[in-house]
């Protein structure tokens, strides 16, 4: 398991310090200068293992991702629980699990171990970086702190500050968990599994509901509540109940601007990388108009828009989708070849 080291005492934004942290990343082909670099910020509850999550992407599923022409790297970011340091990890200090005991981290952190992880793997320049979600508040971070790195950004169903309605989504789901944190590992799993049922309701869209959830099964119960107990028993095992309230947190702090004259407008017109803004027309959870705001107001930025009934989960499904529009605006090797 490839690991990078930090600084040993990893200076957070909040003041505090991280020590002895590491991230777990992925590369896929060979860092070569004759290969472009296509660098992947996954989402919420994704990991270092794009291939397995956001498969879509490449070309032999009908992506632009070529490996032959390109090396994709993706770290798991800071605060998960897929191999990178988070709340589970031990704590050097005092040899126990942090627990809740772990630093509060943001987005600009998070960029700035990859930053470091670039740097070592002697990386000096990415030629697509693409995020969703989640993802997409850290690459639209990265285009703040190193202008002249990336050279163009991919921003899928996110935005430059995140919303009091996306907020108040993600403290439902810690309230959830909270309900059962303290209790027996059934409890616990049932507080996961009740937060992450919340969050369905934000992924998907009234007409995904509608139509594929509607009325009641064979066996007499209502579609949609057996589905979303489903999805949330789906989840129990997958990922960590306190690297979920980490990174719901860390989302709920973006703002591209903090520290930086609160500004959004402002912020947001300094940025040099070419950018791809690409929302999802039936996405509640970030909704069409923040993409909008972006690619008003990023110099050199392109706006497009998947059709989908699909809500805010349509940026993993419809993958094919943003290659198209990648192909369409960004891609070098295939502009060259034309």
């Amino acid at each position: 398991m490839p690991q990078h080291k930090l600084q040993h005492h990893f200076q957070l934004e909040s003041g505090q310090t991280l020590n002895a942290a590491s991230l777990y990343y992925e590369v896929l082909g060979e860092i070569s200068e004759d290969k472009e670099v296509v660098w992947v910020c996954h989402a919420f509850t994704g990991s270092a293992t794009v291939k397995d999550w956001w498969a879509s992407l490449f070309l032999e599923n009908g992506g632009f991702i070529d490996l032959e022409k390109h090396t994709v790297i993706c770290a798991n970011m800071l605060g998960s629980c897929y191999g990178s340091t988070g709340p589970d990890s031990i704590n050097p200090d005092t040899g126990t699990v942090y627990g809740d005991k772990f630093p509060e981290i943001n987005n600009r952190d998070v960029v700035r171990a990859f930053i470091g992880l670039r740097k070592a793997l002697k990386i000096s320049k990415i030629n697509y970086l693409i995020g969703g979600s989640l993802g997409g508040q850290q690459a639209l971070e990265w285009s703040v702190l190193e202008p002249d790195v990336i050279e163009n950004q991919i921003l899928v169903a996110s935005n430059a500050k995140h919303s009091a309605w996306g907020i108040a989504f993600n403290d439902l789901q810690r309230q959830a968990i909270e309900l059962g944190e303290n209790g027996t590992n059934e409890e616990k799993q049932k507080a996961l599994s009740l937060a992450r049922s919340i969050a369905m309701l934000s992924y998907r869209s009234y007409d995904d509901f509608e139509i594929n959830q509607a009325g009641k099964s064979e066996q007499g119960d209502w579609k949609v509540t057996s589905y979303l107990k489903y999805q949330g028993k789906k989840f129990n095992g997958r990922f960590s109940l306190n690297s979920y309230k980490v990174l719901s947190k860390m989302m709920d702090a973006h703002n591209i601007a903090e520290t930086r004259g609160d500004d959004l407008k402002e912020v947001l017109s300094a940025i040099k990388t070419n950018t791809l803004c690409i929302g999802i027309d039936s996405d509640n959870l970030f909704p069409l108009e923040e993409q909008g705001f972006m690619s008003e107001n990023i110099p050199n930025a392109i706006l497009e828009v998947i059709p989908s009934f699909k809500g805010h989960d349509a940026f993993l499904i419809d993958g094919n989708k943003i290659s198209h529009f990648i192909n369409k605006h960004l891609n070098n090797s295939l502009h060259e070849e034309i």
